[in-house]
């Protein structure tokens, strides 16, 4: 043994020996601690790089989980609103004209798809309807039924039979035809679009409320529907008989309110249907507030999952759920109050008289506010975290007061295995 060996921590001329056993190498991690360190990066290109360090780290990138936690976690590119006229009601005798209001982003890749979008769907393709004569009667205009991960849902016509998912930024389209068992009363029916970022792909969900309720799911993996077998869903589907909207993404959930300001069935008690995308679960739950407000569900990990966020006399409210899985108040912030500013950019008509809260993503709270007597209106920005506001004005001389949805630039997904050029001594 040498002297600077022997216990007593001394090693050459008296210096200390660390006792502390070497850092193992970076190939030593576990893919979890691997995939948290990801986690961490500030941005896609930083983990676009990571992915091409080694073998182990692109394949832990790649995990669709991991993939979607860090889209998640990161406040998305916003390009801007897509707002459609008059009512939301299913079917309409023609197609809704189409506003878009840019974010204006600082961003040269949201600003170049702000700039060259094809918001209006004049580029979408043509499809031969000879082979409908059921939907020949009506118009073959298309309408605009959601929007998720920068891909807008249609359909087209007032029997709804065709459906379509358009990115207007590559101007792509798929087409695809309500489920066969649907053909006789696909105008009632409901639908919501989930995409996936982490492989460019897309789900639409669909529920039938009337006519034996039932449920299906297309993917564009397949191209192909498939019908929900669930006792679930024929439990609760016929409670949302007579709802008249689509349905809304919130993360892995997507949901559909009742409009009880809009029927009467519901007896003013707000529902909301929600379906879990990944064990195809359908449940029920009642938000804590009466009937009339805006609404929307968020699907937030740090706050145990689904949250509502809605506005109330110009506040927004953030409510989550307790252990005891009662509804509480976790954050309010007064618009007119915080953002003091407002009353004096705007003359007094233009004051909010009417918060809508369209979505949330992140932190982020996005929404749209209008004077009762004004047809132009504003869309807001609210960052929760940091209680800062970014206004949009939209200043169009119609009124736009049907659906309004944010759209947002995906994810590029990380490049292929066989595309990796894995760095220099990796």
């Amino acid at each position: 043994m040498e002297p600077w060996e022997r216990s007593g921590g001394r090693g050459v001329k008296g210096t200390k020996t660390s006792s502390a056993p070497p850092a193992p190498p970076v190939a030593a991690l576990g893919d979890d601690l691997l995939g948290e360190i990801l986690l961490c990066l500030p941005d896609m290109a930083s983990l676009a790089s990571a992915a091409l360090v080694c073998k182990s780290w692109g394949r832990v990138a790649r995990v669709p989980a991991i993939f979607r936690r860090f889209g998640s976690l990161r406040r998305p590119q916003l390009v801007g609103f897509i707002l459609a006229e008059g009512s939301d009601m299913n079917v309409p005798y023609h197609r809704p004209n189409l506003c878009f209001i840019s974010a204006k982003s600082r961003n040269p890749d949201a600003a170049s798809a702000a700039a060259d979008g094809d918001f209006f769907l004049e580029d979408l393709p043509d499809i031969d309807p000879a082979g409908d004569e059921g939907n020949r009667r009506y118009d073959d205009q298309w309408r605009l039924r959601g929007c998720d991960g920068g891909l807008l849902l249609l359909a087209r016509g007032r029997a709804a039979v065709e459906l379509a998912v358009y990115n207007p930024l590559a101007r792509t389209a798929i087409f695809f035809r309500v489920p066969s068992a649907w053909r006789d009363s696909s105008h009632v029916a409901r639908y919501a679009i989930v995409a996936d970022d982490a492989d460019a792909t897309f789900r639409v969900v669909g529920a039938l409320y009337w006519a034996g309720s039932s449920s299906a799911v297309f993917s564009s993996r397949t191209r192909e529907w498939d019908m929900i077998e669930s006792s679930d869903a024929t439990r609760v589907l016929p409670i949302f008989s007579g709802c008249q909207s689509d349905g809304m993404p919130a993360g892995r959930y997507v949901y559909w309110r009742s409009n009880t300001k809009k029927s009467q069935d519901y007896r003013n008690k707000e529902k909301i249907l929600v379906l879990d995308t990944e064990t195809m679960v359908w449940s029920v739950i009642r938000p804590p507030f009466p009937p009339g407000e805006s609404y929307c569900i968020a699907d937030m990990a740090e706050h145990g999952g689904l949250c509502i966020v809605s506005s109330k006399d110009q506040c927004v409210q953030l409510w989550v759920r307790s252990s005891s899985a009662e509804w509480v108040l976790k954050k309010e912030v007064s618009l007119l109050k915080e953002f003091g500013y407002l009353k004096k950019q705007l003359p007094r008509d233009e004051w909010m008289k009417r918060v809508r809260i369209l979505a949330m993503k992140v932190s982020y709270v996005y929404m749209e506010f209008w004077s009762i007597n004004k047809p132009h209106s504003y869309l807001l920005v609210l960052n929760l975290n940091t209680i800062k506001l970014e206004i949009f004005p939209n200043k169009s001389t119609e009124p736009y007061r049907g659906p309004a949805f944010p759209l947002f630039i995906p994810l590029a997904p990380l490049p292929a295995p066989d595309d990796d050029k894995t760095l220099p001594g990796a």
